[in-house]
């Protein structure tokens, strides 16, 4: 009876689960479109993009993934090769790093590379796999050999003349020679010499142009073939060895990508097309086109035994196939990885890949927004602008959003669609100079509907839009004293504060009764200056208000807090300071972060803060800031890159998206914002099967809801309070034993005691 009762449980439970990212997890949001790498497993083709490798299986027709969210240490990656033997895929980075997947889900990170102290390049560009179970890798600065078994460097060779670096592209053996593309020819040495890390070994081909660089290798029924690159609009040169002469054929490409072959077929890729040889020179097709795509971009190409062919595309991902029976794969994600500007709402996320410059000068880079909407991408971009910096949803039209452009004034989009452009021709916005050069720093409606510009560089760089839809602009400049000016917000009290980039500090406007009217305004540009008469760090990159209504502003030098920031506009009143931490001494006490550039804050559901920095990823703070909950850096999470632009969190899901210089990444966090009652209250995962060891969520509460865990029989087994709408359950008791099979209810109660809702998981040992 008791086992009917748990199935019958257990389907009920099954069938209202909410599919989530489980609390603590992390998601990658990285771009897979442009295909740089390809190679052939066992049973599996890859491809790899710059943040991640893909894959797709021809039997099964299943698809997947590997980044630093399952596997991956890296990111940047140059170079991919396949090893049946070993059944191991090698992955290197830019950055001199190496990856060996083994059974396509066992990663040994070897960074020896990466950690040499060497001057210059340490890129992977290519593995070859030698018949001795080593790996010959391609490098920046020469040749590294790695020993397979012992997972370790055996040799590392510095080819060129004099012992100098010099770039090797790709690695090869031939006739009991190693062959060695590079940037100063064509270089080889016998493989049994035993003094192969002395440079006077290695020499130039004979019958190669001098000092060219070469590019490519590959062997093709008992020849070598090389792929020579002149440069400037000197097509190049395809050169092939019998083991006794070189002989050179013009193939027409000005820049072939690489060459591959198997035992049958000769690939040679381009831009222009891909030359598919069975017999060399004779016997060839020209491949310029896929079926059913307009954009023809192949960056590298394998060909399988069969005569598929691998193709990393620049625009279409891993195109796999024929002529005329071409498949296309990806993984789901933005176009772009750029990010520059965050912004979730209830329903979508949306991503702006803009950007400015160091100076706040222009990249000129297309208007281009990614939005992720029932867990898919799209990807929106217009030429017709440029620099997009914010993005503003409207108050009115939650399919409204107002794109902040730093030279095209604001971009109206509606149901995905430009449906206006308010710039100094149409609006009371201001350009610099002639052209496009109408530079808005961030747009924010107030609670009457008005909508305010920070118009950087202009005599009047405040405007409104009234909601009437009248414009007025204000002369602030010699207020503001700045031509730099980055984001507006609005305070819980109604002020307005734009931040003054480069050491400007802060402008702080109150519209008053008649915001049409500068007579109804105050204004103040508020003296930064600690409550001890310390001058404060006045260079701020952020600023963010907390659910107390408290400003925390990030600066080059740490974080401030003003907890009146309402009294603004009373000199004698206001006060800012840095943040106090304890130190590691007892009796001391530093300031919270304060050898750290803030680059944007956010403030989860719980009241905690978010602090992404310039060089050193992302710190999670108390409420207070006084302690540090979290801090994820490239080194110790999946964060591509220290440098975060930005920082968003999900009102819904408590899911914060980390927008980085190298990509976007997602964290569930364990705080949601809280709702005004209970409603639609929920546990998952639900049940919990006997593999999920992560933190059980109940979501859907108010804040600082007291959540009481009991057995079937009413014995408390656990209590907590809940992170703004959300709490967690590690599945263990107060002793920290893991609970039996069973049915568990959660009593969730308000902080007044007042309001209450009861839940059930099923839990299974």
């Amino acid at each position: 009876m008791r086992q009917r009762l748990l199935l019958i449980v257990l389907v009920v439970f099954s069938t209202s689960a909410v599919s989530q990212v489980p609390v603590g997890k992390w998601r990658d949001h990285f771009a897979y479109r442009r295909a740089n790498y390809s190679t052939i497993g066992a049973n599996r083709v890859y491809a790899a993009a710059s943040n991640g490798v893909f894959w797709y299986n021809p039997a099964s027709g299943h698809t997947g993934k590997l980044s630093t969210v399952n596997g991956l240490s890296d990111v940047g990656i140059t170079a991919i090769e396949y090893s049946v033997g070993y059944n191991m895929l090698a992955v290197g980075y830019e950055n001199g790093n190496i990856d060996l997947v083994f059974d396509e889900q066992r990663v040994v990170n070897l960074p020896f590379v990466m950690q040499k102290q060497i001057q210059g390049s340490k890129r992977i560009n290519h593995f070859y796999f030698d018949k001795q179970g080593q790996i010959l890798v391609s490098t920046g600065f020469g040749i590294v050999v790695i020993n397979i078994d012992k997972r370790e460097i055996r040799d590392t060779y510095y080819i060129a003349p004099g012992g100098a670096d010099c770039w090797v592209h790709e690695t090869i053996e031939f006739e009991n020679k190693i062959f060695a593309a590079t940037s100063v020819g064509v270089l080889s040495a016998q493989i049994d010499n035993p003094m192969l890390i002395h440079y006077a070994n290695w020499s130039q081909e004979q019958g190669l142009p001098a000092d060219s660089e070469f590019l490519s290798l590959a062997l093709f029924k008992d020849k070598l073939f090389a792929v020579q690159s002149p440069g400037g609009s000197v097509p190049d040169a395809l050169w092939a060895f019998d083991g006794i002469t070189w002989v050179e054929s013009i193939t027409g490409f000005l820049q072939i990508r690489n060459i591959s072959a198997n035992s049958n077929h000769l690939l040679v890729t381009s831009r222009q097309g891909i030359l598919l040889y069975t017999n060399f020179p004779a016997a060839y097709t020209l491949i310029n086109q896929y079926n059913d795509q307009e954009s023809f971009s192949p960056n590298f190409a394998a060909i399988d035994e069969v005569g598929n062919l691998i193709i990393a595309d620049n625009s279409n991902g891993l195109v796999y196939g024929k002529p005329g029976s071409w498949t296309h794969h990806r993984p789901n994600g933005p176009d772009e990885d750029r990010s520059y500007f965050v912004m979730p709402t209830a329903e979508d996320v949306y991503v702006l890949a803009g950007a400015r410059t160091d100076v706040w000068g222009n990249r000129f880079f297309p208007l281009m927004f990614h939005r992720l909407s029932n867990n898919q991408w799209r990807t929106t971009a217009n030429h017709n602008f440029f620099d997009a910096v914010r993005i503003t949803q409207s108050l009115s039209n939650f399919n409204e959003y107002y794109v902040s452009s730093w030279g095209h004034g604001v971009v109206v989009y509606r149901d995905g669609q430009v449906v206006d452009n308010y710039t100094p021709e149409n609006s009371s916005l201001q350009t610099i100079l002639p052209g496009a050069y109408c530079r808005v720093g961030g747009v924010v409606f107030d609670t009457k509907g008005n909508m305010w510009v920070s118009n950087a560089g202009v005599p009047n760089p405040i405007s409104v839009r009234l909601a009437d839809g009248t414009w007025k602009s204000f002369p602030y400049e010699s207020v503001i004293s700045s031509q730099r000016q980055s984001d507006i917000f609005l305070s819980p009290s109604g002020d307005l504060w734009v931040i003054l980039p480069s050491g400007g500090g802060l402008f702080v406007l109150d519209p008053g009764d008649n915001p049409g009217l500068m007579e109804s305004h105050r204004a103040r540009k508020p003296s930064l200056i600690a409550p001890d008469g310390e001058g404060l760090p006045s260079d701020i990159l952020s600023l963010a208000f907390d659910r107390e209504g408290f400003l925390w502003v990030g600066t080059t030098e740490g974080v401030l807090v003003s907890y009146n920031p309402h009294r603004v506009m009373e000199p004698a009143e206001f006060a800012i300071q840095r943040v106090r931490v304890p130190d590691e001494l007892d009796g001391f006490a530093a300031f919270l972060l304060q050898s750290q550039t803030i680059t944007t804050i956010a403030v989860d559901g719980g009241n905690r803060k978010w602090f992404g920095t310039q060089r050193s990823g992302v710190y999670l703070q108390s409420a207070d800031g006084s302690q540090q909950l979290q801090h994820f850096t490239r080194d110790n999470s999946p964060l591509p890159s220290n440098t975060i632009e930005h920082i968003g969190i999900h009102p819904v899901t408590g899911e914060v998206f980390f927008a980085t210089d190298r990509g976007l990444i997602s964290f569930r966090g364990d705080a949601t914002e809280p709702s005004d009652k209970f409603e639609k209250v929920y546990a998952f995962p639900n049940p919990v099967r006997p593999d999920f060891h992560g933190p059980i969520t109940i979501t859907g509460l108010v804040e600082n809801t007291n959540v009481k865990i009991t057995d079937i029989a009413g014995n408390l087994v656990y209590e907590v309070t809940s992170h703004g709408g959300q709490a967690t359950w590690d599945g263990r008791n107060f002793n920290g034993i893991r609970v039996s099979t069973g049915v568990y209810l959660f009593f969730c109660s308000d902080s007044s005691g007042t309001e209450t809702v009861v839940g059930k998981i099923l839990f299974i040992k």
